[in-house]
């Protein structure tokens, strides 16, 4: 009887052990607002094997057993863990950390830890980001960085935008280097999507850049993408549409107010009054050409990225598409963008990529010249038509095409084919050093076309155009080329802590080759018939160009911090360029920094102060932004010139240079000031800074 009781308890035990093991938890995570909070990772503690990650609406689903704990950790928020306890569902709330959320900063060739930065650096996250529709990256920036000015051409789709970081520091340029994912950009931003963004940082003093050397400057703005995270795979689409318009227009004389001038003026000049002004054939006419050129400009986005993750890695893929519409009259701006990144690590070994392929189509607006409001859009046949004499002040001035003619005529883009990415892959030596050696390119071929065709906007009396107005002579210009580079980089790093003391020392090598071919070809004497758009035998200006540079360099820097409290940061990179001549084309570039936490002294640890925090920097940046082949005397020919007349002579054209071209250097001096309270709700940055170029 003993013997059967005793089996009955064990199975039930059995029982209960298997229906623990096999209990499904579920459960919401938000954060203090009530916000589901998206990809938070859930794990059971001691077997990350068995996690998962929250879905859209901040929900998750997991198997568990009943007295397991489960393992709550999201980017930006503490993290937190339950005692299952065989509850069914767990509810969290998971409380931004503020110093998590300054935890790790992408700097050159590596990270570090905000709170031990010595330097001034800038940092804008991914939610900041998607705050607004935009067709480019660094639009993103605008007000959001201290001494960082960000221009862009308004009205034109597509237009570049050109980033300043705490002003110009080269006489041949003023952008600054950027690299996105470790891999140097020749266009910028404009390749990227915003949607794939994970975070931005610009790197302003001399401190923060100096491991980029001779390209920086002008400051460094590096980008990382997103990736994936451990866990299900995770799919994101989002459609976005914005419309343009107008604040504000100039305002222009009327039809009536413009008569009353033209009279005018010709009253006081002892001239005619133009007919058409004195008694105007069409009375109603009263055109607005500022309204008529422009418009109301939409903007359509549709973005879809895939992205997962296992115990060996991540993988991210991301597709998108932009339309934009010019806020003025044949203006657009088409990009297809396709991105994809993975990272993974087997025991002491890792390997990454990332590529990106884009397409991008621009026409820009030609140059508008305002008409006269006593002139009509068009004419009875709907035609972009000039007119005579008798609307003008003076006879002369009535020599002026439609200012529409030419702009609807013309057929103009630029277009571009970007390729860029990167393949990576290193070993842990030993506990906490790593070797990495990486290799990254970019390929962009470019495309310019321009054809007017014949046209005309005034007629005879007898239907005859009149060569007086419109373009008698069909026209085509066309460029093509292509900008190429690549780089090779091989890196280590070191990372340490030994009781109080902190270290972090990197030490690399790069060699870097750029390329560029351009040819372009305009007419100058009429290529055929009114549409043809293919030039054979014809006269014309044809050129082309072909560059060739490379880039010699090796860097280090140490890192060193004593209890979170003191920080010193020191680098040197050496460059040797081919842009000089062999006895100028060797350039170094120290930096140091100095840093005091002093919110971690004992005297000051209180609930009210959150930081406190001085830094002082010096460093010394290179600028190579100019053409190669500047310390080279240059002759070429025969070229035919005239010497007057009818009489023709051979000669040769020469480009005078001076041998002892040297570097370019910008030095910066910077002491910078972080105040917060309240846990970092309200924090203060104050930096000074003085720069000489």
């Amino acid at each position: 009887m003993r013997k059967k009781i005793f089996a009955m308890l064990f199975c039930c035990l059995l029982s209960l052990i298997a229906t623990a093991q096999e209990l499904t938890v579920t459960g919401t995570v938000i954060d203090k607002t009530g916000e589901p909070l998206i990809g938070v990772t859930v794990v059971v503690k001691g077997n990350p094997n068995n996690g998962t990650v929250t879905d859209i609406d901040g929900k998750y689903s997991i198997k568990v057993g009943g007295q397991e704990t489960l393992l709550f950790s999201y980017i930006g928020y503490a993290g937190q863990e339950f005692p299952v306890n065989n509850q069914k569902v767990i509810n969290v709330t998971l409380e931004e950390d503020s110093k998590q959320l300054d935890e790790v900063v992408v700097i050159g060739y590596g990270t570090q830890n905000r709170s031990k930065m010595s330097s001034s650096i800038a940092s804008i996250s991914a939610k900041d980001v998607a705050k607004q529709t935009t067709t480019n990256v660094a639009s993103a920036l605008q007000g959001r960085a201290a001494g960082v000015d960000v221009l862009q051409q308004g009205g034109i789709a597509g237009a570049d935008v050109n980033i300043v970081v705490r002003g110009a520091a080269s006489l041949t340029a003023t952008e600054p280097l950027y690299v996105i994912d470790g891999v140097f950009s020749n266009n910028g931003l404009t390749t990227l999507n915003p949607a794939d963004i994970e975070s931005i940082q610009v790197l302003k003093d001399g401190a923060a850049a100096a491991i980029y050397g001779s390209r920086a400057a002008n400051g460094v703005v590096l980008i990382t993408t997103k990736s994936g995270a451990k866990g299900s795979v995770k799919v994101d689409a989002n459609f976005a549409y914005s419309m343009q318009k107008i604040s504000h227009t100039p305002d222009f004389l009327n039809a009536s107010q413009w008569r009353e001038f033209a009279n005018m003026v010709s009253d006081n000049s002892g001239l005619a009054r133009a007919p058409e002004n004195v008694n105007p054939t069409n009375p109603l006419v009263d055109t607005d050409w500022v309204d008529a050129w422009l418009q109301d400009a939409p903007i359509y986005n549709a973005d879809l990225a895939v992205s997962g993750g296992n115990e060996f890695g991540n993988y991210s893929f991301s597709i998108g598409y932009l339309n934009q519409k010019g806020l003025t009259r044949k203006s657009d701006y088409e990009k297809y963008n396709a991105r994809t990144n993975s990272s993974w690590k087997f025991g002491r070994f890792f390997v990454s990529e990332n590529a990106q392929i884009v397409y991008r189509k621009k026409t820009p607006t030609s140059t508008f010249n305002i008409g006269m409001p006593t002139l009509p859009l068009t004419d009875e046949l709907g035609r972009f038509s000039s007119w005579g004499p008798d609307y003008y002040i003076q006879s002369e001035d009535s020599r002026r095409n439609h200012p529409f003619a030419g702009l609807y005529a013309t057929e103009q883009y630029t277009s571009y084919f970007d390729l860029m990415g990167g393949f990576s892959a290193g070993v842990e030596i030993i506990e906490g050093m790593k070797f990495t050696t990486s290799f990254s390119g970019n390929y962009t071929a470019s495309h310019g076309f321009t054809h007017t065709p014949v046209y005309y906007s005034k007629w005879n009396e007898d239907g005859t155009p009149d060569d007086d107005y419109g373009n008698p002579r069909n026209s085509l210009s066309e460029s093509r080329g292509t900008t190429s580079n690549y780089t090779w980089d091989n890196v280590i790093n070191f990372d340490r802590e030994f009781g109080k003391h902190s270290i972090q020392a990197t030490v690399g090598h790069s060699w870097m080759r750029e390329f560029y071919r351009g040819q372009s070809y305009n007419t100058i004497n009429d290529v055929g018939a009114p549409n043809i758009v293919g030039v054979s035998n014809v006269d014309g200006k044809i050129s082309s160009n072909e560059k060739n540079t490379a880039l010699l360099s090796f860097f280090g820097r140490v890192n060193y911090d004593y209890d979170n409290r003191y920080l010193l940061s020191a680098s040197v990179r050496r460059d040797e360029s081919s842009k000089f001549h062999k006895d100028y084309r060797t350039g170094y570039f120290p930096a140091v920094s100095v840093g005091w936490n002093a919110h971690n002294e004992k005297f000051l640890q209180n609930s009210f102060v959150s930081l406190l925090k001085l830094t002082a920097s010096y460093g010394e940046l290179g600028a190579n932004f100019l053409s190669p082949y500047n310390f080279d005397n240059i002759a070429f020919g025969p070229i035919v010139y005239t010497t007057g007349g009818d009489r023709f002579t051979d000669g040769r054209a020469a480009y005078l240079k001076t041998t002892n071209l040297k570097w370019e250097t910008s030095k910066t001096t910077d002491v910078g000031l972080e105040f917060g309270v309240l846990n970092n709700d309200l924090t203060f940055h104050v930096n000074y800074f003085y720069k000489k170029n």
